[in-house]
């Protein structure tokens, strides 16, 4: 392809997300797979324009999320079954958390590359977390959709680490304990906290982990020799992300163990620019390297110990304090 024609392709590119993100907010997918798999039945059934979606299904069958198997029966393929909102290990909440106000705020990126502020922020006013905390099924949606992510990302963590040498270990900020769960699952003598904010921890079913409510910017209760931090620190600028661990730092014992999971881009083979823009426009925040995550911690009193590569994103920084 010649640089003009990669150009147009680029300009256009996003139709195609927009087109599944609609199939799942049309919760098209699950209703195929419950039996409504014609155009008619479809139009029909849920009083839809049956030209329009005809367009909708014609582009996912040519890039493989649906299929004819007999004309005009429409069948889901892998990728259509992983936006399945039923599908426990789908995609169907991370498909829609990428429109609307991430779509907002990178169509302001300017402001952020002007003023290395939140164009997110300076669109709805307030900070994204903060919007979050205000919009209860938008913060659901949230969480549901990052530990979907979570489920994949550290399915091989308790492989990785001992973690049975604690008697106990408190995932900070794990949103709906993806990690956590996996570790309590291989390692059922420790004892395992999940630590997050009521409106979070209220949603959580697992009886296997002790669950405990509050603001990780307050305090951190003193009930663990060790603290994991998973994907929370690229959330937040270095003053905020020190107070985080500033507060991990008080809550640990002498000698206490901190796990710290982030894209180190020191540690990938390939660019994440674009996540870190992202960061930027959502939470006036950045990917790090390797080597800031660790000046962020033994700024607030951590010894760095070793790391360990997770998978082909994430590095596991082990710090004592």
């Amino acid at each position: 392809m010649n640089a003009k024609n990669e150009l147009k392709s680029i300009f256009t590119e996003y139709w195609k997300y927009l087109a599944v993100n609609t199939a799942c907010k049309l919760k098209l997918f699950d209703k195929i797979f419950e039996g409504q798999n014609t155009l008619e039945i479809l139009c029909s059934t849920n009083q839809w324009d049956k030209p329009t979606l005809s367009n909708l299904v014609s582009y996912l069958v040519e890039d493989n999320y649906l299929i004819y198997k007999l004309n005009p029966v429409i069948s889901l393929l892998e990728k259509g079954e992983l936006l399945i909102e039923s599908n426990p290990k789908g995609l169907y909440y991370a498909c829609l958390n990428w429109a609307e106000e991430h779509l907002n705020a990178w169509q302001h990126l300017d402001y952020s590359v002007k003023t290395a502020g939140s164009s997110f922020e300076k669109i709805y006013k307030k900070p994204y977390f903060d919007y979050l905390n205000d919009n209860p099924e938008k913060l659901i949606n949230y969480h549901k959709a990052i530990y979907e992510y979570a489920s994949d990302d550290y399915k091989e963590l308790p492989n990785m680490i001992d973690f049975s040498i604690h008697n106990s270990i408190m995932d900070v900020g794990g949103g709906y304990g993806a990690a956590i769960s996996l570790i309590k699952e291989k390692n059922q003598n420790i004892r395992c906290i999940l630590f997050d904010l009521q409106k979070v921890i209220e949603q959580i079913t697992n009886e296997n982990i002790v669950k405990l409510n509050g603001n990780f910017f307050e305090s951190i209760p003193n009930v663990t020799e060790a603290i994991l931090l998973t994907r929370v620190l690229h959330d937040w600028n270095d003053e905020k992300a020190k107070i985080i661990l500033k507060k991990c730092f008080l809550a640990l014992p002498s000698n206490g163990t901190l796990y710290v999971i982030e894209n180190c881009k020191d540690k990938i083979k390939t660019s994440i620019s674009l996540l870190s823009l992202n960061m930027t426009a959502m939470c006036q925040s950045f990917e790090r390297s390797s080597l800031e995550y660790i000046k962020l911690c033994e700024e607030t009193g951590f010894n760095f110990q070793k790391d360990k590569k997770l998978n082909e994103l994430q590095t596991i920084l082990i710090f004592k304090k």
